[in-house]
């Protein structure tokens, strides 16, 4: 019945295992045809978070729309997926994997790849045997060899991110949540951001960092790795004021640095899909989509939270209840590929009137991308949501929303939005205030549309400077280069 019923992806958003090694990087690499300047973005994105390529589709679409002849390359945690979705250039955003942060998908083994070499001798096949009967020795020789295999894939990550980046004319680190620690520690996404912020500067390829976002910075390491990152860049901008706060925390310098919206909110007008059709059965009915998110479920998510888990699958399961019991009609919807587990159990959890309603109220549409999750809702009257990104495509979408918050960033954007009245905290909301949060919104629809409306006017407003300035700077770079 439920379509979405599948194993999360490995995210930087969600993941079920410590992410897989990565593979040593390839040196190949597709030459540029053409003159235009050549573009590289950096992003943790793997595919499974709808935000995050709503981000680098905003970016590519901007800049074509400046230079029609621009040429783009990926840096990220999924080649494969980027190549896709984006461009005809990937390269591997990292050399080494940590828990919830490391390439993927999985690279064959080195045993599988390798070769005996010519005039190997019987006694070293001999060798080999006798070192393998002797106890734990195995262990041993498999721990070493991953000791010793990881520096040298540093090292030659390090020279062909050198040599990738001397091919380029901009180095753009593309918005999201970028300053964090929480997924995969200070030598994840930090270190990454260290290493190839100085890359460019030892290349002489100017870096930008355009509507970064913060999280959770929890270590030292951190600090000083995200602080030499920001001092590096040539030109930096945060999605709002506190991350901008926490930004100048690290390097004073960046007080003095733009605010521009998260990067989604500037999406052009022809990338808006359109609605998708409405459910046949809601009729009359108001139809809520839900999205739900994992935030705090064990094995799932970094900071495991098992109660606070089941508190929020509790109450929103009252509250769907709720709704169906008002003769609402529903849709479940997600903007990162690991909430879909978190569908089936909120369904076990309705009350069994709620259950039987389920069949004729409840709709449970694919959404293979950012643009499918933008159609659906825009088909919707009202959004429940928390994450992030779900409640910016309901801004998108000019649907009014239930914000369940998870993190501070959801209640910057919120209260940025003018919309602190819908925004209520993941840790102590109850399914009767979410009904009556959504009442409120439906006597004020009207007027949170319109506001929704200049909200996004302004936002495309404030974004045309900054792709402005990073389009300049990638063509100053490249008539300099020619």
């Amino acid at each position: 019945m439920i379509a979405h019923d599948q194993r999360p992806t490995l995210t930087k958003d969600a993941s079920e295992d410590a992410p897989v090694p990565a593979p040593p990087p390839s040196l190949s690499f597709i030459p540029f045809s053409g003159s235009g300047p050549r573009i590289a973005l950096l992003t943790p994105y793997t595919g499974g978070n709808f935000g995050d390529a709503a981000i680098q589709d905003s970016m590519i679409a901007n800049l074509r729309q400046r230079l029609p002849n621009a040429q783009f390359s990926g840096i990220s945690l999924n080649c494969e997926n980027y190549l896709a979705r984006h461009g005809s250039r990937a390269f591997p955003l990292t050399a080494s994997s940590n828990p919830y942060y490391g390439m993927s998908p999985a690279p064959p083994s080195a045993a599988q790849n390798s070769e005996p070499r010519d005039g190997a001798s019987s006694s070293s096949s001999s060798f080999k045997a006798a070192f393998r009967r002797i106890p734990g020795a195995h262990h041993l020789a498999s721990a070493v060899k991953s000791w010793l295999s990881g520096p040298r894939n540093e090292f030659r990550h390090w020279t062909a991110g050198r040599k990738l980046l001397r091919s380029h004319d901009l180095l753009v680190i593309c918005g999201g949540g970028q300053l964090d620690d929480e997924w995969g520690g200070p030598w994840g996404h930090p270190y990454a951001l260290f290493k190839w912020t100085l890359l460019a500067k030892l290349t002489g390829v100017p870096c930008v960092m355009t509507s970064l976002g913060a999280g959770k910075i929890s270590s030292p390491t951190s600090r000083f790795f995200l602080s030499r990152a920001l001092r590096l860049s040539s030109f930096r901008s945060y999605r709002e004021a506190d991350t901008r706060s926490i930004a100048a925390g690290l390097f004073p310098c960046a007080a003095n640095d733009a605010v521009i919206p998260d990067l989604a909110f500037s999406l052009p007008s022809e990338e808006i899909p359109e609605a998708a059709s409405r459910l046949h059965s809601a009729q009359d009915r108001p139809v809520v989509a839900i999205s739900p998110i994992v935030f705090g479920k064990p094995g799932v998510w970094p900071s495991a939270d098992r109660d606070l888990y089941h508190r929020y699958l509790d109450q929103l399961a009252q509250a769907i209840s709720q709704l169906l019991a008002r003769k609402y009609s529903l849709m479940f919807v997600c903007s990162a590929r690991g909430d879909n587990t978190v569908i089936p159990e909120l369904l076990l959890r309705l009350d069994n009137a709620a259950k039987t309603s389920l069949q004729q109220q409840a709709s449970f549409p694919e959404t293979a991308n950012w643009k499918d999750l933008l159609a659906t809702l825009q088909a919707a009257d009202f959004l429940i949501a928390s994450r992030l990104h779900s409640t910016i495509f309901g801004f998108l979408a000019q649907t009014p929303l239930v914000a369940l918050s998870f993190d501070p960033k959801v209640n910057w954007v919120m209260n940025d939005l003018g919309q602190s009245d819908s925004l209520l905290q993941i840790a102590n909301f109850t399914a009767s205030a979410v009904i009556e949060t959504l009442a409120r919104l439906e006597s004020r629809k009207p007027e949170i549309v319109q506001q929704f409306a200049a909200y996004r006017q302004q936002a495309l407003q404030r974004s045309a400077a900054q792709f402005d300035t990073v389009a300049q700077m990638a063509v100053a770079h490249a008539t300099q280069s020619a």
